[in-house]
């Protein structure tokens, strides 16, 4: 997701994009607060959010239309092993079609892709959906309730066949498309 319409989705307008169209129940409450703990947490940091950032939100793109979103908590820890969380929503409509166990499947890409070791993703007790996203993708629940899934040798065992992402880590628009 491009700075600029993070901004104006925090801001309460619906940014016009000329390649994609945003799902009439986008953007959700979710984003708004992923969206505004991201920022914040670059400027705690005392980073401006980079224009190829590695640890960004993504959109999720199926058909033209932006169903949802899916994205990083934040960049690891300096302490190996680097470890960074993630999130992600579907606008009601699109969900149980597999969008998000998709959607899970190319962000572990991209985090492998760009150096973690470890992704963690919590999700509430009672989401039983999310928990099975997570468990399609390959995490594992843990002891803390927290799901987890660790790098492997050959990172593409765990995120299936998946096309190459090929775009810098700056905007993934439709990292999800309708076949």
């Amino acid at each position: 997701m491009p700075v600029a319409e993070g901004r104006q989705l925090l801001a309460g307008l619906r940014p016009a994009s000329g390649t994609v169209e945003l799902h009439p129940d986008y953007p959700m409450s979710e984003t708004l607060d992923a969206l505004a703990m991201l920022t914040d947490a670059y400027e705690v940091m005392g980073r401006k959010r980079p224009d190829d950032p590695r640890w960004w939100i993504h959109q999720i793109v199926v058909a033209e239309t932006v169903v949802g979103d899916i994205g990083f908590h934040g960049p690891p820890g300096p302490d190996p092993p680097l470890t960074v969380e993630i999130g992600y929503a579907v606008v009601p409509p699109w969900r149980g079609r597999g969008v998000a166990t998709r959607a899970c499947r190319l962000i572990l890409a991209r985090a492998w892709a760009d150096g973690a070791d470890r992704v963690v993703a919590e999700t509430d007790p009672a989401n039983l959906a999310s928990q099975r996203v997570l468990g399609a993708a390959g995490f594992r629940a843990g002891i803390d309730g927290a799901y987890v899934i660790n790098r492997t040798p050959d990172p593409g065992k765990i995120a299936g066949r998946l096309p190459s992402i090929g775009e810098p880590a700056r905007n993934l628009p439709a990292i999800f498309e309708e076949t």
